[in-house]
């Protein structure tokens, strides 16, 4: 199995989550790699937090791979790469 995970910041996380998090759990219903998909938004708020994580679970690389190049995840990114400030990945296997 392969996990992974992204941090994000945003510019009105308020604004911003709640658009990212429909997009993203779109994907699920269109791109059968994905194993499991979950999304928290944090609610700490503090100097180390990042707004939003996103946390996909596949069954191999290539399949993180298939994901990552699908027109489907490409349209979400549109969005989210105009509005975060910051994101972070990790990707491991398990």
């Amino acid at each position: 199995m392969v996990r992974h995970i992204v941090f994000f910041r945003f510019e009105d996380p308020a604004v911003n989550i709640p658009i990212v998090r429909d997009s993203l759990y779109a994907l699920v219903d269109k791109i059968p790699e994905i194993v499991s998909m979950q999304i928290g938004a944090d609610f700490m708020h503090s100097q180390r937090s990042s707004d939003m994580v996103l946390i996909v679970d596949f069954n191999s690389r290539e399949d993180l791979e298939i994901y990552d190049k699908h027109p489907d995840h490409q349209q979400a990114r549109v969005y989210i790469h105009a509005h975060r400030t910051e994101s972070r990945t990790v990707d491991f296997e398990y």
